[in-house]
């Protein structure tokens, strides 16, 4: 029979085709029904994870770098491979290696955490969809709290010379942060999410973004070229990922919390500053002027990091930045996430909602 015949001529293609059915099948489950999200991630997420989380954790080395040269090897050898073939035979090979590597791709990626996507979120389990409407007078009273706040921490802080050590010396202390704290919003703490440095540096600077979390390596990575007054707050907010968080307003609040319950004074100024600047993105269009008066008012410690980091965004300009918001924003609403590339902007109404319930 001309199928058994091909089943059997091409048995890892038929494989990988029955492996993305099953990924399908699971994926109607998971997005129709949270319960079955939050099944997958204690059942398979947490133990798969937290064993790649302690591998990675032997090696300095970024596992994309691996996983590159993995590829190339693949690639390299499949073309030897069908040197001197039939081109009718080298067609059909290569259109079956793409899109079964595509299948592959796609269902790994949410078998190994995609699937967070269709579980319960914060939203709906710690907040319950109600988050606080705070008149503008409010708004500009906790604003200015949060100018001195920032200013404060400032003076408090000695930035250290940038080492390759200091991302993962940052990401351990958030995860013994995350075991000390009496509530982590159900987040399992036998992940021992890993955060490793990216490189080139200021490539993702380039790509309008500071870091992202790698599902086929359970590893986090930040842009190596990342300004220190930066760095910690977005470390946090990758594992916040690494735990499975997928939210990305919910990453930001979470990583926030670890920074500031750390304790450590770079770590809480660096947050504290993050909330600052998404304050004053909502604040320019309340009221133009009184956000001019909390710019004046930040200190000239705070204003040399803030130059500092202007100055890196001149360094690395952004490649085509309308088409990456487009397709990450595609991508986000596809999965899910309420508001697309807006789920950032919620950050700040969880910090005061959270503050609230306190």
């Amino acid at each position: 029979m001309p199928v058994y015949r091909f089943i059997r001529n091409h048995l890892i293609f038929s494989l990988i085709l029955c492996f993305g059915l099953i990924s399908l099948v699971f994926g109607i489950l998971v997005f129709g029904n949270a319960a079955w999200g939050d099944w997958y991630y204690h059942t398979i997420f947490v133990p798969i994870n937290a064993g790649l989380q302690s591998l990675m954790a032997f090696s300095p080395t970024p596992f994309y770098l691996v996983l590159l040269g993995v590829v190339f090897i693949i690639i390299i050898g499949g073309f030897l491979a069908l040197s001197g073939r039939p081109w009718k035979v080298i067609v059909l090979s290569v259109s079956l290696f793409t899109f079964s590597s595509l299948v592959l791709l796609i269902s790994l990626f949410y078998w190994m955490w995609g699937y967070n996507y269709g579980r319960t979120t914060l939203t709906q389990s710690y907040f319950e969809g109600d988050f606080i409407s705070i008149e503008s007078e409010e708004f500009k009273r906790r604003w200015a709290l949060q100018t001195n706040r920032v200013n404060t921490l400032r003076e408090k802080v000695v930035l250290p010379e940038e080492t390759d050590v200091f991302t993962e010396q940052y990401a351990s202390m958030y995860r013994k942060t995350a075991e000390k704290m009496p509530f982590f919003f159900e987040l399992d703490t036998k992940l021992q999410p890993v955060c490793k440095n990216f490189i080139p540096a200021g490539m993702l600077l380039r790509l309008n973004t500071a870091g992202f979390y790698f599902p086929f390596g359970s590893e986090s990575y930040v842009d190596k070229a990342l300004h220190i007054s930066q760095k910690p707050a977005v470390i946090a907010h990758e594992l916040a990922h690494g735990y499975g968080i997928t939210d990305e307003g919910e990453a930001s609040f979470v990583g926030y919390l670890l920074c500031q319950n750390s304790g450590d004074p770079l770590a809480m100024y660096s947050s504290a500053l993050m909330l600052w600047l998404y304050m004053a993105g909502d604040g320019r269009k309340m009221d133009p002027d009184y956000a001019q008066s909390m710019w004046d008012n930040l200190s000239p410690e705070v204003w040399i990091d803030l130059d500092e980091r202007r100055k890196l965004d001149e360094q690395f300009p952004e490649i085509m930045p309308q088409m990456r918001d487009a397709i990450y924003d595609s991508y986000l609403s596809m999965n899910k996430v309420e508001g697309g590339m807006k789920s950032y902007n919620r950050f700040v109404t969880m910090i005061l909602t959270h503050e609230q319930r306190k």
